[in-house]
């Protein structure tokens, strides 16, 4: 699964203008930029294609279909919302909920890190019932920024008022992820953008060899603070390097409310 991930590259900063130079709404979209703790049901940047018009949008990360009948995320029969902020490859153009949003409302959101949390078995004190997590960050190693693969919906009230949503894809981890977790997001290469983006592009078969673990080769990982367990912690220390042999600060850093 991908459940944090940081943006720090803006839509206009030059390692994206070869590629959304043309995008729309992009000041707007990034104004919360540096984000070092995105977590789902946060409103965050998103590149999509609508109305024939490249542009970027803030939406919520958590997709709540279309025919949603208030707008909100579905729930099960316990009550309980179905977690649809990640979505898998693997059964993608099956699935009732996402095939639909797979043939024709793909998008790409943009990021500079992701975190995943370590499971230590090593260090589960005498007598605890959970084994401890290290927080992980993972980066491409030239520090260069990304895309994730995702789908967007954009639930429409009897009012007229939009709730656009979005959920990022997973698959399997390559060997670097696996030593963390069973899975990771869909990143896609740049030359796969606008293949990925055309919403005209029905070729699902295609579309889905895209979705593989990224090259193991340019990326990279390192322990961070617990800070970013809590997820209204979005301060610059989430994204910092954990030196070996230390202890996670205390401290809770800044809190912020959800990003809107």
């Amino acid at each position: 699964m991908c459940g944090r991930y940081a943006v720090l590259t803006t839509i206009r900063d030059q390692q994206w203008a070869e590629f959304f130079a043309n995008v729309r709404n992009g000041s707007e979209a990034f104004d919360r930029v540096p984000i070092y703790n995105a977590a789902p049901m946060q409103f965050l940047p998103i590149v999509n294609v609508r109305s024939g018009d490249l542009r970027a949008d803030k939406m919520m990360w958590w997709l709540v279909p279309h025919h949603s009948k208030d707008g909100k995320p579905l729930k099960g029969k316990d009550g309980v919302p179905f977690k649809t902020f990640n979505a898998k490859a693997e059964t993608i153009d099956t699935s009732r909920l996402f095939a639909p949003y797979f043939r024709s409302a793909r998008c790409l959101i943009p990021a500079d890190a992701f975190y995943e949390w370590k499971k230590l078995p090593g260090q589960q004190p005498s007598g605890a019932t959970k084994i401890p997590k290290q927080p992980m960050a993972i980066r491409m190693k030239d520090g260069s920024p990304f895309a994730f693969a995702g789908l967007f919906s954009v639930w429409k009230g009897e009012a007229g008022e939009e709730r656009p949503s979005f959920t990022i894809i997973t698959t399997d981890p390559n060997p670097l992820m696996a030593t963390i977790h069973t899975r990771m997001p869909v990143i896609l290469g740049s030359k796969d953008f606008e293949r990925w983006l055309d919403r005209e592009n029905k070729d699902t078969e295609g579309l889905k060899k895209l979705m593989v673990p990224y090259p193991e080769k340019k990326m990279e990982t390192f322990p961070v603070s617990t800070v970013v367990n809590n997820s209204r912690n979005d301060v610059p220390e989430c994204l910092a390097p954990l030196e070996r042999g230390t202890e996670p600060p205390k401290t809770t850093g800044e809190k912020r409310s959800p990003i809107r």
